[in-house]
């Protein structure tokens, strides 16, 4: 079985990698450089020399030696400059899929993201309960738009299908360095005291939600995946910090001086047209803030999902 991936070595490609090739599939990965290509070399990863955002006849021979496809390059950032956030989660998802259905793939499976629903809070919402609009900030708006294309594709001969995930965690996730340095820089605070409820997924159980749709014959469906149970913001990151060998402290910010203070920068970056990331936006209120939980019982009935992972295994991983 020949697997093509976006994203191979990112977080979650290079958590992901292992467990598809411990199931029989063999990786063809996108590389955007000889380091790259390097890094999925090491991993027995067949290297396509290609840029997602210029795909040429590299990655169409790669897809024509291929059965199943897993997108899982994106552009996440916390900033207000548009374009990279169109041109990769949108423009280049488009294009794979086009390129995907020339060259015989019979699967896609996209990885999406738990906030491209509209709303806040978010209170273990379910599929069929989501709003049909679009969420306000650039990447999660934008890997919704990615999704509609993705699902709209779907067909009986060309099968795609979307997971949602929340905060993904686990070792070597670099999302995580700026949180790792402002609490040793003591700028950490809870905001509103960080007892809102927020899902989160292992990369692990992440990785597991994809073998279950590959290996499932449903199209055309998007997924909410996660941990299974629910837990505070404040027990999630004190866990995963502690494991780390930090003390977050006590510090609390009041949620509505939060609210303030991101729209005040948004303001401000937007109105000068900075590219930078400003110290707090209305994104991080909304996932961070504010309780966000969905229910993956869809993913758990139709896609057979389960746990590769608890959260004290998880947690214990992380120590050790």
């Amino acid at each position: 079985m020949n697997l093509f991936i976006t994203g191979g070595t990112g977080f979650v490609g290079k958590s992901i990698i292992p467990m598809l090739q411990a199931k029989g599939y063999q990786v063809y990965g996108l590389a955007r450089s000889e380091r790259s290509a390097e890094k999925l070399k090491a991993m027995n990863v067949v290297p396509v020399l290609d840029d997602l955002t210029a795909l040429s006849k590299n990655t169409a021979e790669a897809l024509s030696k291929c059965d199943y496809l897993l997108h899982a390059a994106a552009h996440m950032d916390l900033t207000y400059d548009k374009a990279p956030f169109y041109q990769i989660n949108v423009e280049a998802t488009k294009n794979l899929l086009r390129l995907a259905q020339e060259n015989g793939i019979a699967k896609f499976v996209y990885i999406s993201a738990a906030p491209v629903v509209p709303g806040s809070p978010i209170v273990n919402l379910s599929e069929a309960e989501a709003g049909k609009g679009l969420p306000k900030d650039l990447y999660p708006k934008t890997k919704a738009i990615g999704e509609y294309h993705v699902l709209k594709a779907n067909s009986a001969t060309f099968m795609t299908l979307a997971l949602r995930p929340p905060a993904i965690w686990g070792p070597n996730n670099h999302h995580y360095e700026d949180l790792l340095a402002n609490v040793k820089n003591g700028k950490w605070k809870w905001i509103g005291g960080g007892h809102q409820v927020l899902s989160t997924i292992h990369v692990k159980n992440l990785a597991n939600a994809v073998l279950a749709a590959f290996q499932s014959e449903k199209g055309g469906e998007a997924y909410f995946v996660t941990d299974g149970d629910r837990r505070s913001m404040r027990t999630t990151f004190e866990a995963i910090l502690r494991a780390e060998g930090l003390d977050p402290g006590e510090k609390e910010l009041p949620r509505t001086v939060a609210v303030v203070m991101a729209h005040l920068f948004g303001g401000i970056w937007k109105t000068l047209g900075l590219k930078s990331r400003p110290p707090v936006m209305p994104l991080m209120i909304r996932l961070m803030g504010t309780e966000f939980s969905v229910s993956d019982e869809k993913a758990r009935r139709e896609l057979g999902y389960e746990n590769a992972i608890d959260f004290a295994q998880g947690v214990k991983e992380l120590r050790e």
